[in-house]
């Protein structure tokens, strides 16, 4: 049977309806280009209203819950305008920062207020009533949800599940890149929950070799814990 073709939506999430933290699967509301609000369901860790989405999937009927988009992968880009800023912070995107703060932020740093958030956290002391300490906390949390963003990019890009990103994320926080970058192999490994053939196609993508040792290693503890 031949796979369907995967069809795209783009827009702007209009709110989020369920998220699940621990796999990341998300319920939400996208406003398409063409005005038409749907509901998109799949793996979309840490996703906010604001931010823009281009959705790769399958139409499905849901028996109740009826028409919704399937994601199988998606690439997302951070709000950019002052209004899609500061409805991304005003929903709780980044811990430390409720609806008032958001529009200190944005009110001062403007279309700015993201690249402060991730590169200049100090700076943020200079709104009412956020102290060094709350600066951090706002950057660490920022640079986390930056990481597995660039995380699942960089897989979905190897047609790799999204899953695999909020699982590498748990487990190797800000090192994740680093870590799948030296061993691709990591992924069949069980806490990530990944298959032999997902990590050897991100190997070769990578430029190993057939008899790459780190390979032949990960296809018999695969294939030795499989018929187990």
């Amino acid at each position: 049977m031949q796979e369907e073709e995967l069809q795209e939506l783009y827009g702007k999430i209009a709110s989020v309806i369920y998220t699940n933290e621990e796999n990341g699967y998300t319920v939400l509301r996208l406003e398409t280009q063409d005005g038409e609000n749907v509901n998109v369901v799949g793996t979309l860790p840490s996703a906010y209203p604001g931010e823009e989405l281009h959705v790769f999937g399958q139409w499905v009927t849901h028996p109740n819950h009826g028409r919704q988009f399937k994601s199988e992968y998606a690439e997302r880009s951070l709000p950019r305008t002052r209004e899609a800023i500061y409805a991304y912070l005003a929903g709780h995107a980044v811990r430390g920062i409720g609806p008032a703060t958001a529009a200190l932020i944005v009110d001062k740093f403007g279309d700015k207020t993201l690249e402060v958030l991730e590169r200049q956290p100090e700076r943020l002391t200079e709104i009412r009533g956020v102290s060094a300490a709350k600066a951090e906390t706002i950057s660490r949390d920022f640079r986390r949800q930056a990481g597995l963003r660039r995380l699942m990019e960089f897989l979905c890009s190897h047609e790799l599940r999204p899953l695999l990103a909020v699982r590498l994320y748990r487990f190797y926080g800000e090192d994740s890149m680093d870590v799948v970058g030296d061993d691709p192999y990591i992924l069949a490994s069980p806490h990530i929950g990944g298959t032999f053939a997902e990590a050897d196609r991100l190997a070769f993508d990578l430029g190993a070799e057939a008899d790459n040792p780190a390979r032949v290693r990960a296809a018999a503890i695969f294939e030795l814990r499989h018929n187990a």
